[in-house]
């Protein structure tokens, strides 16, 4: 096991999640191999850190196929703003600098809100092979090409102060030496934006949906907290919530930030992180009781969730099939045992099931069940967590 990302121990309590999976989004033509790995939801016995362990050599572990997209919501952009706009920077000598297709949205508003004309929108996260570790001829480890194209990028810049967005990169990032140059990055002309699952209120929800194993760190925000401390960062964190997606934390870390007051931040309760391990294997005991051997489950929508679903929780022998109407996952193959295909929502049959696992937000969900009844269908309908939808 690598050292803790947190405390840079050793030592953890966990539980295997799969011996030969691909990446949870590495959805593929049926005809295209697939690399395949162990993982493990593992907690720090030292500082009670969750992280998903494996022998993925990645540093990052983004997306596997350019085709896999999703968009990030944007009710929270104009706090953002107001925080950059509390820099007192003349907005005229800054450039802004995405790392992922994720932070393009941002990119334009805060150009729009903030009057910033020089703005570089690229993709410099690229998919998870690009990440895969570099070893000079002379076995001297190299940094990876995607983050020296990025650093190359910044360094050109000819403003005297970059913004520089890196959505979600706590979530996925691996290594612990990529981490540190990432946060090297900041500097009193250098001001960082990150978004953050809110894991904290996600441990409170008592659900285990969020773990997937193109995530690496289920951060708490006392633990990243910490390590913005421990180099000496000055950021401000928020929180918001969306309909859409899970909870989420934002923050900006800038030299001309001071650590924010209580009275800056929405009130987050900190709780001590649940015991993630357990809360699994009683999931997976439900649905084993749920399901009989003659059962079918249909599995429905969020195709992150509905995979690790198929690939965590599901016992082997159960018979399952997963819907999405996604266009770009026609005629992918998602990456479960067996290899099975993607169908379709829209119009499918599914009087040959007995059960149907909708994985969706719950706002999807009421439209998804309004549709499936209306078809005639007398099943039961279930959510991530084996619970009634209705």
């Amino acid at each position: 096991m690598r050292p803790c990302i947190v405390c840079n121990k050793v030592g953890f309590t966990s539980v295997l999640l799969g011996e030969s999976l691909a990446d949870a989004s590495d959805f593929r033509y049926a005809i295209e191999p697939s690399a395949k790995f162990f993982y493990e939801l593992a907690t720090c016995k030292f500082c009670g850190h969750n992280s998903i362990q494996t022998n993925n050599p990645c540093s990052l572990s983004t997306r596997k196929h350019d085709f896999i997209k999703y968009g990030e919501p944007t009710e929270h952009y104009p706090k953002i703003s107001n925080i950059l706009g509390g820099l007192n920077l003349d907005f005229k000598d800054v450039s802004i600098h995405t790392f992922s297709y994720k932070d393009v949205q941002l990119a334009k508003f805060l150009a729009s809100d903030l009057n910033i004309s020089d703005i570089n929108l690229n993709d410099h996260a690229g998919c998870s092979d690009d990440w895969l570790p570099l070893v000079s001829s002379g076995g001297i480890r190299q940094t990876p090409l995607p983050f020296a194209r990025f650093l190359n990028e910044i360094d050109k810049s000819k403003k005297p102060h970059q913004l520089i967005l890196f959505t979600r990169f706590f979530d996925h990032v691996a290594s612990r030496d990529l981490l540190k140059k990432f946060l090297g990055l900041s500097s009193p002309s250098r001001h960082l934006v990150f978004d953050l699952n809110d894991y904290d209120r996600l441990y409170e929800l008592g659900t285990v949906e969020f773990i997937w194993n193109e995530r690496r760190n289920l951060f708490r925000r006392s633990h990243l907290e910490s390590i913005l401390q421990k180099n000496n960062l000055r950021y401000l964190m928020f929180g918001y919530e969306s309909q859409e997606v899970s909870p989420t934390l934002t923050g900006v870390i800038s030299e001309r930030l001071t650590s924010a007051s209580d009275s800056d931040l929405t009130n987050i309760i900190e709780l001590p992180a649940l015991k993630m391990i357990e809360k699994l294997n009683a999931l997976r005991l439900r649905w084993q009781d749920t399901l009989a051997a003659d059962h079918k489950l249909a599995i429905i929508g969020a195709s992150h969730k509905g995979v690790s679903l198929a690939q965590f929780v599901l016992a082997n022998e159960v018979q399952y099939s997963l819907h999405d109407d996604k266009q770009a996952l026609r005629e992918k193959t998602p990456p479960v045992l067996p290899p099975l295909g993607f169908h379709s929502v829209s119009g499918f049959d599914f009087s040959e099931y007995t059960h149907i696992a909708i994985t969706t937000t719950l706002v999807i969900a009421a439209k998804i069940i309004t549709k499936l009844r209306a078809s005639g269908y007398t099943g039961e309908i279930l959510d991530f967590d084996c619970k009634r939808l209705d």
